[in-house]
């Protein structure tokens, strides 16, 4: 059985859980690619912000050179030595100004360097003017001087073009405007995917090729795009934001480290996961848990319940703590007291029953013997008159004794069957108690105990109620007494008005009741003892010869009830005149 119940607990909660489980983690990582999502865009935003950023740093570049262009058109070539030569020492980060013929041969040139720079890509730079007509942007490397410059062309009427080249570096003054994390790393790569610019990064590292990376090639011919990947420099992995700037063709990396940005939100996942972990094994631990607390209790009140199943009426179970188990283990110990306590009773019901029988078979058996045994004497004709009379008033006697015997046993049954019958009259007290007294005077003086009824002092009222009853129950009581009372002793009958009642009391001077005894005595098949070891010692020998089965009181009691009366009893102290006292107390008819 425990197994049983341990497995489908654990089931139950494994189908419970698991299923929560599942959708939490599926919750949780639809949770994260939204959050992945959502900071790629950002990401995105950051690279078109700085993309901007450039491209109007450009533009304000290329109006420096448009003017430069318009004047060498003209025929004042003073004018134009002058601009540039202005160029050069407002701007510091314009390195040089030169004006270029198609054949790539420098006819004017103006810098702020005591050596002019070498031009690098000056064959580049006249093939793009001569295919593209516009502005052309281009990345050069000064490895000696580990300088890396930015080189605008920009094509003039004449055939001629210009070249402005400045100091790559100076393009941060830009990006620090857009107020990005320190961490983010802003880089600008021209159309030939050389590197125009990166922050945060050594000389050394800015010579390094990196146009074989996969960051290069991830826009293909998006205008914006993210993409994670290890940096060529610092070997970091991050994720970039890409946009490209169409009117000059070059592209704007922004990189955030992965762990950086996907951290808070790579953190919160796996907090859930674990916590989702957590709750699913103290779910199932609390689970063997209860389910140890039920099995447990089960498992002893099945013990209990075989013991007790098997005539161990003594077995019970011991549930502790407050479960429904153990209001059940509870209720299977009420259960059981309640069977030990029939089963107790069933036996002293047997008990009863048999000494039932036994004391009929002798209450029928010894009357019958007497009047057998009489009868015998009588058929003889050795017998004088006297003692035949007094022969045939015994036959008599033991006929009247079995006739009210068997009488009580039929009114008995008529009353537990509900099949006994009243009938209410005015009914004088006084007379039905001094007809009880005659009818019971001479069993009284063979008896040898004085049978007294004391007048009322004052006319008792009439009552409403059965006289026959009444009468039953007052020649009962008094033989109930003449049985407890030893020869020379008195029996005492007398009524009077109490409150709404007329209060018939039958006393003696017998051996009184025990105190223990006294809640019984109006029991079936009860027979109580004297009021104490005194007076049992001294009557054992009347107390044993007593007849009777123990109905008497029983019938008395319930012949009571039928007439709406009350039967109380009380056994005085030990130094008391009195041995019992039961008093029948009969209502009167209400006023008015």
């Amino acid at each position: 059985m425990s197994l049983t119940i341990r497995a489908r607990l654990l089931w139950l909660t494994i189908g419970l859980v698991v299923p929560l489980l599942l959708v939490g983690f599926y919750n949780l990582w639809e949770a994260w690619q939204v959050s992945r999502q959502q900071l790629n865009e950002s990401i995105e935003r950051q690279a078109e912000l700085a993309a901007t950023a450039f491209e109007q740093w450009i533009e304000a570049q290329t109006q420096t050179l448009t003017t430069v262009s318009t004047l060498a058109e003209s025929d004042h070539p003073l004018t134009l030595k002058d601009y540039l030569d202005s160029i050069v020492k407002t701007r510091p980060h314009w390195l040089d100004v030169q004006i270029v013929n198609p054949a790539g041969e420098v006819i004017l040139s103006q810098t702020v360097r005591e050596k002019p720079l070498p031009l690098v890509s000056i064959e580049t730079l006249r093939k793009e003017i001569a295919e593209k007509r516009s502005l052309v942007v281009l990345t050069e490397q000064i490895s000696e001087e580990k300088l890396r410059l930015l080189s605008l062309a920009l094509p003039i009427a004449n055939g001629n073009f210009v070249v402005a080249r400045i100091d790559g570096s100076s393009a941060s003054s830009i990006f620090k405007k857009l107020k990005l994390p320190e961490e983010n790393i802003i880089a600008v790569f021209d159309p030939h995917s050389r590197l125009l610019y990166r922050n945060n990064v050594s000389p050394e590292q800015m010579s390094a090729d990196v146009s074989g990376t996969p960051l290069l090639s991830a826009l293909n011919d998006k205008e914006i795009a993210n993409f994670e990947v290890e940096s060529p420099y610092d070997k970091i992995k991050r994720v970039y934001g890409l946009a490209r700037i169409a009117a000059i063709n070059c592209v704007v990396v922004v990189g955030v480290p992965s762990e950086k940005l996907y951290a808070p939100a790579k953190q919160q996942y796996w907090r859930q996961l674990w916590v989702g972990a957590v709750i699913a094994s103290l779910a199932i631990l609390l689970v063997l848990f209860i389910a140890r607390g039920i099995v447990e209790p089960l498992r002893r009140l099945t013990e209990a319940a075989r013991f007790f199943g098997a005539g161990d009426l003594r077995a019970r179970t011991k549930i502790k703590g407050g479960s429904p188990v153990r209001e059940l283990g509870e209720t299977f110990n009420q259960m059981a007291e309640q069977i030990a306590e029939r089963e107790e009773k069933s036996k002293e019901l047997d008990r009863l029953k048999s000494e039932f029988v036994s004391s009929v078979s002798h209450e029928l058996r010894t009357p019958l013997t007497t009047i057998k045994t009489l009868t015998r004497v009588l058929e003889g004709d050795n017998i004088g008159a006297d003692e035949r009379e007094e022969y045939l008033q015994t036959i008599a006697v033991e006929c009247d004794r079995q006739i009210e015997f068997v009488q009580n046993l039929l009114d008995l049954s008529r009353i537990e069957s509900g099949a006994y019958r009243v009938s209410f009259v005015e009914t004088d007290v006084r007379g039905v108690l001094a007809d009880c007294v005659d009818a019971n005077l001479p069993a009284a003086d063979a008896r040898g105990v004085k049978l007294h009824f004391e007048t009322p002092k004052a006319v008792l009222p009439t009552v409403l109620t059965d006289p026959r009853t009444l009468r039953r129950i007052v020649s009962s009581l008094i033989e109930n007494s003449m049985k407890y009372t030893p020869p020379n002793g008195r029996i005492e009958i007398s009524a009077e008005p109490r409150e709404a009642h007329i209060a018939i009391e039958v006393s003696d001077t017998g051996c009184g009741i025990a105190a223990d005894d006294l809640p019984h005595v109006f029991e079936r098949f009860f027979r109580g003892q004297p009021l104490d070891a005194t007076i049992r010692d001294a009557k054992d020998a009347l107390i044993n010869e007593t007849s009777g089965i123990g109905l008497g009181l029983y019938l008395v009691k319930n012949l009571a009830a039928e007439i709406e009366a009350e039967v109380l009893v009380d056994s005085p102290a030990q130094d008391s005149v009195r041995g019992a006292v039961f008093t029948v107390l009969v209502p009167l008819p209400p006023r008015g």
